[in-house]
């Protein structure tokens, strides 16, 4: 029998934070499996990283945080469903916003549906989804919330340039380790650069994705996109 591949995460706190969560000193490959939703990233827009994690199955539709806002209010600027996230993906690779690095000069791209829904959105219908469904799946979310683990990561530092090195490595380093949550259904991304799109490709199970004032060096991976149920792209 083929020995169990053992864990080794970039990032020590995300590493001890699936130990605290799973309650084990070694982290193996079929324990990633049974993490189901993973929130990560500059969460609060507070210059420090957080994650949210559970071993839950968040609710299919997903319907997000009571703070989330307009973003994931359905006809509003909410999540893309069914053929609009080919339509989505298809107007992002023409049109994706380009960011540029005022200090560095690279360009990297960040994803918005909000030019998408002006230009698509006499076409889009909304849910059919009863309201006493909602309440259903809201009741849902709010017993899911109860079992998420809450943890937030922050290094001091001897000056601004210090701490800056800081926050743009560790949020390369998410990266290195995102892709070993293998098990996810929902994953929710915030305020982090990325390569590129293809770390999706280690989830099979992926259904929902959130990406938040995020950047992406290049769109490689963009076409995983299709399979998810639900998508939501926003700027802050």
């Amino acid at each position: 029998m083929k020995e169990e591949k053992k864990i080794e995460f970039t990032q020590k706190w995300i590493g001890d934070a699936v130990k605290k969560l799973l309650q084990k000193d070694d982290i193996y490959e079929s324990d990633m499996e049974k993490i189901k939703y993973l929130r990560i990233g500059d969460c609060h827009f507070a210059y420090e990283y957080s994650l949210e994690m559970s071993t839950a199955t968040p609710s299919d539709p997903y319907c997000g945080d009571p703070c989330c806002g307009d973003e994931w209010e359905p006809g509003v600027y909410g999540p893309l469903t069914g053929g609009f996230i080919q339509l989505y993906i298809d107007y992002a690779k023409k049109n994706p916003f380009d960011y540029t690095d005022s200090e560095t000069g690279e360009h990297t791209f960040q994803l918005s549906n909000f030019d998408f829904w002006n230009h698509y959105k006499e076409e889009y219908n909304e849910s059919e989804t009863e309201e006493d469904e909602w309440e259903d799946i809201e009741k849902e979310q709010k017993a899911f919330e109860k079992t998420i683990l809450h943890e937030r990561y922050r290094e001091e530092a001897s000056d601004e340039d210090a701490y800056e090195e800081w926050f743009q490595r560790t949020g390369w380093g998410i990266q290195q380790d995102i892709g070993l949550f293998t098990g996810l259904e929902v994953l929710r991304l915030y305020a982090a650069k990325y390569q590129d799109m293809t770390f999706l490709r280690a989830m099979p199970l992926l259904r929902v994705l959130e990406v938040v004032d995020t950047q992406f060096v290049s769109l490689e991976g963009i076409d995983d996109l299709v399979r998810l149920k639900q998508l939501c792209c926003w700027l802050d």
